[in-house]
């Protein structure tokens, strides 16, 4: 709770990709729980964050009707408990284990907007991941894939040229009998090997996922999503909080329709918006992690589940050219991307986006790609 509840889980899905990122671990589990407590729900309560099923009933809705994320008659949630939990590995790990890989998480990111136990008003921190101070109106090179390759495999071949000459001058280095100079020699040419292992992975590190930190000019969300050679408009769904109260539904579409407007999505080219808190309830601190799996399914599946209860899309959310609010689910040809959402109390905000695994795969050569099926299969097998 003192993180922001609903946001607990993305929030230690960011502390564990630094944790990986960082070295000081390989795989990390990360995730949350939450049960339903009779005090908790009073409080929800008290602040009409919940739906009334005295007043839903008196309108003659069904239990099944009384969470309406994004409707004009959306009047609170229906409460909701469980367990969330995901297992996170570098990708370098996952390939050496032979362990499945559903997902990337190409982006993670918290925003705390204000610190306190106060009636959680939707923020608006999340918006912060499209941010861009742009002196120029010319994109830059680092967002061309192409363009990085190139530069890495320039510096690459300089580090090669070094570890040559370097290898090529232990001759001159090393002094005395046969047998010590050729130890000394097997010695120098380990360190010189390692040396080149550490810089060949940080201009891989610069090129590949680092390149947009710390430019003003790229956003975290622009960036990652060049990362893998994807745009603003490569993003296939938007997994929503959806809590079904009146400022939240709202609040988080003029966030996303923000964050696409200002990242130059095409025009008229929506994104279809999940909600499935229609159907599982609002858990508090697991929120997002069932928002995740769902994700995961829908990029290995194709398949975007609408959400059953929306029966008549609230007015005010028109204004939202980006956003489509599917009743029905519908099957695509498949889907390169999917941006998860999701708003905590104390004005604390997080958000995932999550990148189809075919990405990494592509980034493999053809025997490592045979050698990792082959691990994979037999994981499966036992």
């Amino acid at each position: 709770p003192a993180v922001g509840a609903c946001a607990t889980t993305v929030i230690s899905i960011d502390t564990a990709i630094e944790t990986i990122q960082s070295g000081k671990a390989k795989v990390m589990i990360a995730g949350s729980v939450d049960d339903f407590t009779e005090e908790m729900t009073v409080e929800f309560a008290n602040m009409g964050a919940t739906s009334n099923s005295v007043e839903e009933f008196a309108r003659g809705r069904t239990p099944s009707e009384m969470c309406r994320p994004c409707t004009s008659t959306r009047n609170g949630f229906m409460e909701g408990h469980g367990a969330g939990i995901v297992t996170l590995m570098s990708a370098s790990a996952a390939i050496e284990f032979g362990a499945p890989i559903y997902g990337i998480i190409a982006m993670s990111g918290t925003a705390t907007d204000k610190q306190g136990q106060s009636v959680p008003a939707p923020g608006k921190g999340v918006l912060t991941s499209a941010r861009e101070a742009c002196d120029s109106i010319l994109p830059s090179r680092l967002l061309n894939f192409d363009y990085r390759r190139r530069q890495m495999q320039r510096q690459l071949s300089a580090l090669e040229a070094w570890k040559q000459e370097e290898l090529a001058d232990l001759a001159d280095m090393v002094n005395g009998p046969s047998d010590t100079v050729d130890l000394s020699m097997m010695g120098y040419a380990k360190q010189i090997e390692e040396e080149y292992i550490q810089q060949r992975r940080s201009l891989q590190d610069t090129w590949g996922s680092k390149f947009w930190k710390g430019k003003p000019s790229i956003s975290p969300l622009r960036g990652s999503l060049a990362v893998w050679g994807l745009t603003a408009d490569d993003i296939g769904l938007a997994s929503f909080h959806g809590t079904s109260t009146v400022a939240n539904d709202k609040n988080e579409s003029d966030v996303l329709n923000a964050q696409l407007c200002h990242l130059g999505r095409t025009p008229g080219h929506v994104v279809p918006v999940v909600c499935q808190k229609w159907l599982t309830g609002h858990p508090k601190g697991p929120a997002a992690s069932f928002m995740l799996n769902g994700v995961i399914q829908s990029l290995r599946t194709g398949l975007i589940p609408g959400n059953r209860n929306a029966d008549n899309i609230g007015k005010e959310l028109e204004a939202n050219e980006y956003a489509l609010y599917l009743s029905k689910s519908i099957q695509t040809s498949g889907i390169k991307a999917g941006l998860i959402k999701s708003f905590g109390f104390g004005q604390v905000g997080g958000e995932l986006l999550v990148v189809h695994s075919d990405y990494l795969f592509a980034t493999l050569a053809k025997e490592q790609l045979d050698k990792y099926n082959i691990k994979l299969q037999k994981r499966n097998t036992k």
